[in-house]
């Protein structure tokens, strides 16, 4: 919520990756890394790298990022786990962006771009390890110029826009019956999004319905939130089963919910694609870059121990 952000303004903010602020960020893990990779995992590193204004970055083409603890990636000794995923285990399809979104900027700035909300940070994030890991898909996966939810008949293998037409067309197809043989496969990432045989039942009764509803901009999260009712319950469905958190805006771009917009329309910060969720070690390339840990403390209590003690009034 944007009310947190005073909050976070108060409390001393350090993104700790070990003695000093400015050092180059380490590499944990990389696995045949072309020079193209190569390039953009050394701009990754430097965080005092230029900036790209969200106007200027390059649409989405071949290598992709996104953000996780590092301990759901990596061993202690950073050998890539077996059961690494780009996002969590139950989801058949992960939130992406584009590396040059990254470029120049701190983990904070990071969290806010990619549309992290200030309660999670404080709740969730507060304290966590975390890594950029910087891709490439399989041959066989490939950049969709789909924006209606047309998705096709080889939808599996696609990288799409995050229009609502095109998540509400691939949560409808990924949703299925919890008792349905596909859904007792032990897959590591699971293919499909198994609900109770109700819930199923009302997706695909409700699918036009909410396609129509959610693209207004009228209806809100929050609006949503306190109306309740099937449509609310819909989006809470694409919020628990598929990632759609609030602020999803629909249109293939993120939204910080860090900056203030009370007198402009919010703008969009980075591209965001929706691709399918695959282990690590699938991957043709695959670079996993350190970015260190938020840490929120105040200076009289310093509970993490790497922050700065208060000066003397």
């Amino acid at each position: 919520m944007r009310k947190l952000f005073p909050l976070l303004c108060s409390l001393l903010l350090l993104i700790s990756a070990g003695p000093g602020y400015a050092q180059q960020r380490a590499v944990l893990y990389e696995n045949s890394p072309s020079a193209q990779i190569q390039a953009l995992a050394k701009i990754l590193q430097d965080p005092r790298s230029a900036k790209v204004p969200s106007s200027q970055l390059p649409k989405p083409a071949r290598y992709f990022v996104r953000i996780t603890e590092r301990r759901f990636v990596l061993t202690p000794d950073n050998k890539l786990l077996p059961t690494a995923v780009l996002a969590g285990p139950a989801r058949p399809f992960a939130f992406l962006t584009t590396p040059e979104g990254f470029f120049g900027k701190s983990l904070l700035e990071i969290y806010g771009d990619i549309g992290y909300e200030a309660e999670d940070m404080i709740r969730v994030q507060r304290n966590a390890d975390m890594v950029v890991m910087l891709f490439r898909y399989p041959d066989n996966v490939s950049l969709s110029p789909v924006s209606n939810g047309n998705l096709g008949v080889d939808w599996r293998h696609g990288i799409y826009s995050t229009t609502w037409d095109n998540v509400l067309s691939l949560f409808t197809r990924l949703v299925q019956d919890e008792r349905n043989p596909v859904c007792k496969q032990d897959q590591m990432p699971m293919a499909n999004i198994c609900l109770p045989p109700n819930d199923r039942s009302f997706v695909r009764r409700f699918q036009s319905t909410a396609r129509r509803q959610l693209r207004q901009k009228t209806k809100s999260y929050a609006v949503l939130h306190v109306t309740g009712g099937p449509l609310w319950r819909y989006r809470k469905l694409l919020e628990d089963k598929f990632s759609l958190f609030e602020h999803f805006r629909g249109d293939g771009r993120t939204e910080n919910e860090l900056l203030d917009t009370r007198d402009a329309e919010p703008k969009g910060q980075l591209y965001e694609v929706v691709g399918p969720n695959m282990k690590l070690s699938d991957l043709p390339e695959v670079v996993i870059i350190h970015l260190g840990k938020l840490v929120i403390d105040d200076c009289y209590s310093a509970t993490s121990g790497e922050l700065a003690k208060c000066p003397q009034p």
